[in-house]
């Protein structure tokens, strides 16, 4: 909840809604360090409300100038990740100081706001201050999320002496008990350095030579010459239609390409909650993961039919191929965008560093037609679990993400982005904004892509829209919310889906958490809502 205050604090001060996601997010890494950091990433989708333009800020990670494509020795005795990648011996990739790509959640807020933000950046980082001032206090959520970690943490001693006791897990605010703080200074120091210098109080100076100090000391790539060179990838994508809505999923092609399929379907005459609706977007989520897993690799460092993914002809092709007797056989076999493709030429792109080598969500909208949409990410709970001594920085590790085999399309490289898969989706047709982001992996996309279709294809308020029970699928299992009907379940088996049934309880986010806002283009109402409501906030003025 001191997101959404710190979000709705800035909009109070005259700010708009890009000082206010801004603020939330930078809170956020206070408050939710198992989801969320200045060692993370992310991605934010923009709307300015004087111009109506569109901008999308790829703040993703990218590889350190020492990565090789052969860096990681595989384990292929272990079950894949849920990108389908082998996992790495002693799950290098995952902890530890190899696993850090080069963050860019500082840059990317950074810039966005320079651009787009009204209040002083010193301004919209106080909340976020004070919360680290005032450390953090154990809550259930992070204790939820920091159990399955504990062996790891043991092994790190400078998380251990952060997040446990004596080696022993904190205690969390009950009946006879007050919670553990978390001592939050640290961070709070790094956090007045960026309020104070913007960017380059995270990317040189002081922070900068503790991280390389940090990782080289324990046989780890990042130098504080990456952090130097890092510099987030700035769209003006060419919005998509759907519904004669315009949208943009700040360059996340599996979004493109399920929403392209599923606007080739009647879906409100099929009704929301029919077998037919599930079936169909769990084929298109399928094909989509199916075929940028296959193709998808970052086009400032080589060559990839990232436009063909998401062209809406390969959509249309591909749910030619789908029908409402059958399921596409699993797995989903992937289907080749190059003769879809075309040049990689966002109009208006910033500079991106090709020459270099646990996620939470925040949107606002405001009055004047400002919105934006952020995810943003460690990848794990805690990130690698390195934590820079005197920053109170938790840097991610992202460096999973990526293929460990080299000579695939999303292979380790100098300087590239790996696949991310996951949409912060921003639709608007003129004073019409509909913007929402969630977290939960690639259950991101579901949640996301879902909540947006129940809005708009079936006219459900916001609030119901997010609540409605969910599938997922990346082309092998179709995942199913228990609250399904058993007809709608049997139907999707007889189809040829294969139905796992998961209950979204606290602590698994079987089918992600969203954070959506919408205006009103005819009566200006904005509304707002988030789900689960065990893990999430939602607030209006």
């Amino acid at each position: 909840m001191l997101e959404v205050e710190a979000g709705l604090e800035m909009l109070v001060r005259g700010g708009n809604a890009i000082d206010a996601v801004v603020a939330a997010a930078f809170t956020g890494f206070v408050v939710e360090p198992d989801s969320c950091g200045v060692g993370g990433y992310g991605r934010l989708s923009l709307r300015v409300g004087r111009t109506g333009e569109i901008v999308s800020v790829d703040h993703y990670v990218r590889a350190p100038a020492a990565a090789r494509p052969d860096m990681f020795e595989l384990d292929r005795s272990m079950e894949p990740v849920h990108y389908g990648f082998p996992r790495t011996r002693g799950l290098r990739a995952e902890h530890g100081h190899l696993a850090p790509a080069v963050p860019g959640a500082v840059a990317g807020l950074c810039a966005a706001h320079e651009s787009f933000g009204s209040l002083r950046l010193a301004e919209v980082l106080e909340p976020a201050i004070a919360a680290a001032d005032a450390g953090l206090p154990m809550t259930w959520d992070l204790l939820l999320a920091l159990v399955p970690r504990l062996d790891e943490v043991r092994e790190l001693p400078h998380a251990a002496a952060l997040l446990l006791r004596d080696g022993r897990l904190p205690l969390v605010e009950g009946q006879h008990t007050a919670p553990d703080r978390l001592d939050c200074s640290e961070l709070a120091g790094t956090l007045r350095r960026i309020a104070e210098q913007g960017a380059s109080g995270f990317y040189a100076g002081p922070v900068a030579e503790s991280i390389e100090r940090e990782i080289a000391a324990h046989g780890g790539i990042l130098t504080a010459a990456d952090l130097a060179a890092y510099r987030p990838r700035i769209l003006r994508e060419e919005p998509l239609r759907y519904r004669g809505l315009r949208y943009v999923t700040c360059f996340d092609q599996v979004g493109y390409e399920a929403l392209n399929i599923l606007s080739r379907f009647d879906l409100r005459a099929m009704g929301e909650g029919s077998a037919d609706v599930y079936h169909l977007v769990a084929e298109a989520l399928g094909c989509a993961f199916a075929d940028s897993l296959t193709w998808y690799g970052d086009p400032d460092v080589e060559p990839a039919p990232v436009a063909g993914l998401a062209s809406p002809a390969f959509g249309a092709a591909r749910a030619e191929q789908l029908s409402l007797e059958r399921a596409l056989p699993r797995p989903i076999a992937p289907a080749d965008p190059r003769p879809y493709d075309g040049p990689f030429t966002p109009r208006g792109a910033g500079p991106s560093a090709a020459g270099l080598g646990g996620t939470s969500q925040m949107v606002a909208i405001d009055e004047e037609g400002n919105a934006a949409s952020l995810i943003t990410s460690l990848t794990s709970a805690f990130g690698s679990l390195v934590l820079v001594p005197g920053t109170g920085v938790f840097l991610n590790n992202a460096m999973q993400n990526f293929d460990p085999h080299p000579g695939h399309a999303n292979s380790i490289a100098p300087g590239k982005m790996p696949i991310f898969g996951v949409p912060t989706l921003l639709a608007l047709d003129d004073d019409t904004i509909f913007a929402a982001g969630g977290s939960g992996g690639y259950r991101i996309a579901a949640g996301v892509l879902q909540a947006f279709v129940n809005h708009v294809d079936f006219g459900l308020p916001l609030r119901e829209a997010l609540d409605r029970p969910r599938v997922h699928c990346q082309g092998r299992e179709t995942f199913v919310d228990a609250r399904i009907s058993l007809d709608v379940r049997d139907r999707l088996a007889q189809l040829g889906h294969v139905v796992v049934v998961q209950t979204d309880d606290p602590g698994l986010n079987a089918f992600g958490r969203v954070s959506a806002v919408t205006r009103d283009g005819t009566t200006g109402e904005i509304d707002a809502a988030a789900g689960p409501s065990w893990a999430s906030a939602a607030g209006v003025i």
